[in-house]
C-alpha cells in the first residue's frame, strides 16, 4: 500500500473523514436513519471514538476478528457472515 499511496496526499482526506465520523452532522444523520443499521469494523479498530454513541443509538456493532481497517481483505468469511446474519434477521422483521 505505501508504494501506491502518498501519505501527504491522502492525509487531509482521511482527517476530514474522521472528523465527519466523530462529529455531527454525519454521525447524527446516520443515527437518524429510519431502518436497522449495522457498522462493521476490524478488531484492530475496536477503539474507535464513536462506537459507544452508535451502540447507544441502536446501531448494531459487528467487530470482525483478525482484521484491521479492511475486513473485506483481512477476514472476508467473517465479514460476509456478519452481513448474512444481519440481513436474515432484518428481513424477518420487515412485513
Amino acid at each position: 500500500m505505501p508504494a501506491k499511496v502518498q501519505p501527504e496526499v491522502v492525509r487531509p482526506i482521511f482527517q476530514s473523514m474522521v472528523d465527519l465520523s466523530d462529529n455531527a452532522p454525519l454521525l447524527d444523520q446516520f443515527l437518524a436513519l429510519p431502518f436497522p443499521r449495522m457498522l462493521m469494523f476490524g478488531h484492530q479498530n475496536a477503539g474507535l471514538s464513536y462506537l459507544d454513541r452508535l451502540a447507544e443509538g441502536g446501531v448494531e456493532l459487528a467487530e470482525v476478528p483478525h482484521s484491521g481497517h479492511f475486513p473485506m481483505y483481512s477476514n472476508p468469511p467473517a465479514m460476509w457472515e456478519f452481513i448474512s446474519d444481519f440481513v436474515r434477521r432484518v428481513d424477518r422483521r420487515i412485513p
